[in-house]
This record gives structure tokens, sequence and C-alpha cells, in this order.
């Protein structure tokens, strides 16, 4: 055992178990243990055509996914509260703990199992944060999210083409209809002729309603030509 193993022992952030080196080079995880890692709450959408994403996206009519150019979407894990995933994404979010985007991006690419989801792509673009947000925060975690994924995939991601215009309040704040209005006209596109026909992968930490994601592919429109596919860390049930 190394003494830096004996000083700042790895715990898995669900369980609480210590992660030894002999699991790490068993499993190739060094964050999670392999019987939490087996619990995940997959949601097996990169396997489903029809998904509860993709519904929250488009509610579940054929006109709304061609007029948002929406080729598919999908996420990883369910969100389920009082599960320890809850507590990951706060920390993620809340803790500055943004590595947590990293390592989750990456399994999800490596446990994706319909590898054109992330083949048919040429750019990935993660949810921004707007400016005063993310001042206070330090940093945007789904720009990690999408960090991990490039790093499996190789694909660039951009942050220049997509911006939040409106620093709205926390969507959890607010009901049903003020989740729409509240991101209505959020985002804005600079140079969209820069991402004409291009595929784009837009990257976000969690879906609940939809109507975030839902606002930032009415602004992508202005990429004409564009095919856009969305990625979830995770999905609200």
């Amino acid at each position: 055992m190394l003494l830096s193993d004996l000083l700042f022992p790895r715990t898995c952030p669900f369980c609480g178990r210590y992660i030894s080196d002999q699991q790490i080079r068993e499993t190739y995880l060094d964050w999670i243990c392999p019987d939490c890692w087996r619990r995940l709450p997959r949601t097996e959408q990169d396997l489903k055509a029809e998904n509860s994403t993709e519904t929250a996206l488009t509610e579940g009519k054929t006109v709304i996914k061609k007029a948002l150019h929406l080729n598919r979407a999908g996420a990883y894990l369910f969100y389920e509260k009082g599960h320890p995933i809850q507590q990951v994404i706060h920390r993620m979010k809340y803790r500055d703990e943004p590595e947590w985007g990293i390592y989750l991006g990456r399994q999800a690419v490596l446990g994706w199992r319909d590898e054109r989801f992330f083949d048919e792509i040429d750019v990935i673009i993660p949810v921004p944060l707007h400016p005063k947000r993310l001042r206070e925060r330090g940093y945007n975690q789904s720009e990690y999210i999408a960090r991990g994924i490039s790093e499996i995939t190789g694909l660039p991601i951009d942050t220049t083409h997509l911006t939040r215009t409106r620093n709205t309040p926390k969507q959890a704040l607010q009901d049903g209809e003020g989740r729409k209005t509240n991101v209505a006209g959020a985002f804005a596109v600079n140079h969209p002729e820069q991402l004409y026909h291009q595929r784009i992968l837009v990257v976000d930490d969690l879906i609940t309603t939809g109507e975030t994601m839902r606002s930032c592919l009415q602004a992508m429109r202005a990429f004409r030509g564009a095919t856009i596919s969305v990625f979830a860390l995770c999905k609200a049930q």
C-alpha cells in the first residue's frame, strides 16, 4: 500500500468504503467501489429510440422534434432524490467538486452501448451558465461533463457559440408554468454561420422538465442545417 493511500485513503462517495489498489487494477475505477458502480441508476436510454428525455424535450411530438432539429436525446442516469447520486450531483454543482463531471462523463461514454450516439458528432457544446453565475461558482459543471466525454471520444468542445443572456432564477424554485417562462429567450448564439450543417451534441448535467434545454435548442435553430443531439448526465424521474 502506498503512503499516500494511508494518509489520504480513497473512499467511495456513495458508501464510504475504502477502494483498494487491487480493486482499481481489476475494475479501472478509482473513484467508486465496484458494488456501487453496479447499482448506479442507469437509464439504458442509449438503447431506446423513444425515451423520457426525448419526450421531455418534444412532448412526444414529431413536429416539435423536427422544428428543433433534434436528432436524438438521452440521459445516462436517473436522478433520484434520496439516492447517493443526488449527493454526487450536489457536490459537483455546489461544493466545488466539478471533477465528478469528468469522471461520470468518461464512464457514460464507456458504458453507452450504442456507440453511434457519440460517433455521429462533430462538436460538443455544454449548456452555458450566465457570466455572473459562472463567476460566483467558478466553473460550469456541464463543461466538466463535456470534458469527460471529450477525453474518451476526442471530440472538440465549443464554449463560444452558445451564450446565456439572462441570469434566470433557479429552475428548481419555479412551478410548472414558471419553469417555461423563466428560461424563455434566455440563450443566444454567436456567429451561427460557423456551425452551419454541423452535428452538435449539447451536454447538460440534469434534465427535469426539459424547459432549459428546449430554450437552448430554440436558440440553436440559428445553426442552419445543423443536427442536434442532447446528452444529459441525469434525468429526473
